[in-house]
C-alpha cells in the first residue's frame, strides 16, 4: 500500500535540504545546520543531509555534534573510508585516542585516505606511549622489598648510561657513553636524541646551568662540551679525563673533577 505520509516527509525533507544548501552558500551557517537537522528528523536515513551536516559542523569546530553526525553516517555506510577517517580525526581532536585509533585502522590500504590515516595513527600511537610513560612517572612510586631495599621504576633504556641531570623545566638528560649521545626525556615522558654532535666522545658527567645550557664531561676526548637549549654544541674547555660535573646555581659556578690529575677544577660562568 502506498504510504502518503512517508512520501510527503521525503519531499519535505528534500526541500529543507535544498534550503540548507542555499543558506550555507549565503554564509548563514547556523540556520543551515538547523535546516539539515530538520530534514534528518523527517528522513532519518537521509545520507546527503547527514554528510553535509557533518562537514559543516567539522568546519566550525563543533566536534561533539560532528561526531554524532558521523556516527549516523557510519551506520548507513559502515565501510566508507572517508567517514571512518573523519571520525578518527574528530576523535583525535577530542582527545579520544583509542577510539580514533580503532576507526582509522579499519581503513583499507587501497583507500584514498589510507596514507593520511596512517600518519594520524602514528601520531596517536606515539602520544599513547608518551601518556603511558607520563602516567608511569606520576603513579609508580618507589616501593620496598622484604629487606627494606628500594625498588626503582624503569623509565627508559640507553647504551651505557652515565651522567644524568635535570633542567629547570623538569626535562631529564642522560649521557650514553658508548653511542656518544645526550638523550632527553621530556616532562611528558617522550624520549628523544638531544645531541649526538661529533664533539661528544665518551660522555660521563652532565651539569645544567640556570639558563639550561648543558655541560658534558667528555672523558674520551679530554674536553668539556657546552650544549645550548637549542641543541648547539661547542667546545667549552680542555680538561684531562673530566669525570663528574656539578653546577652551583647560587654562585653560577661549574665544578669538574679531573681524573687524570686527581684535581677539582672550578669555572666561573
Amino acid at each position: 500500500m502506498f504510504n502518503a505520509s512517508f512520501a510527503d516527509n521525503k519531499e519535505e525533507a528534500a526541500l529543507l535540504y535544498n534550503e540548507a544548501i542555499d543558506l550555507y552558500r549565503q554564509d548563514d551557517v547556523n540556520r543551515s545546520i538547523e535546516m539539515f537537522k530538520k530534514a534528518i528528523e523527517l528522513k532519518p536515513d537521509f545520507y546527503e543531509a547527514h554528510y553535509n551536516l557533518a562537514q559543516i559542523l567539522m568546519s566550525v569546530n563543533k566536534n561533539d555534534e560532528a561526531y554524532n553526525s558521523l556516527l549516523e553516517l557510519v551506520k548507513l555506510k559502515p565501510n566508507d573510508s572517508e567517514i571512518l577517517y573523519n571520525i578518527g580525526k574528530i576523535q583525535y581532536k577530542r582527545g579520544y585516542l583509542s577510539s580514533a585509533h580503532s576507526y582509522l585502522t579499519k581503513i583499507s590500504n587501497s583507500a584514498p585516505q589510507y596514507e593520511s590515516a596512517k600518519l594520524l595513527i602514528d601520531k596517536i600511537e606515539k602520544r599513547q606511549k608518551e601518556l603511558e610513560l607520563e602516567n608511569k612517572i606520576k603513579q609508580n612510586k618507589t616501593t620496598f622489598d622484604s629487606q627494606g631495599l628500594a625498588l626503582g621504576v624503569e623509565l627508559a633504556e640507553f647504551e651505557a648510561p652515565s651522567g644524568i641531570a635535570l633542567d629547570n623545566r623538569g626535562n631529564i638528560y642522560i649521557a650514553s657513553f658508548l653511542d656518544n649521545t645526550i638523550h632527553k626525556i621530556s616532562v611528558y615522558g617522550q624520549k628523544t636524541v638531544f645531541s649526538n654532535s661529533v664533539l661528544i666522545r665518551g660522555p660521563i658527567g652532565i651539569a645544567i646551568d640556570k639558563n639550561n645550557n648543558i655541560y658534558v664531561a667528555n672523558y674520551s676526548a679530554n674536553t668539556i662540551v657546552k650544549i645550548t637549549p637549542e641543541g648547539n654544541a661547542s667546545l667549552f674547555s680542555k680538561v684531562q679525563k673530566p669525570y663528574c660535573l656539578i653546577y652551583d646555581n647560587q654562585n653560577n659556578k661549574l665544578y669538574v673533577t679531573e681524573q687524570e690529575t686527581n684535581k677539582l677544577i672550578k669555572f666561573d660562568l
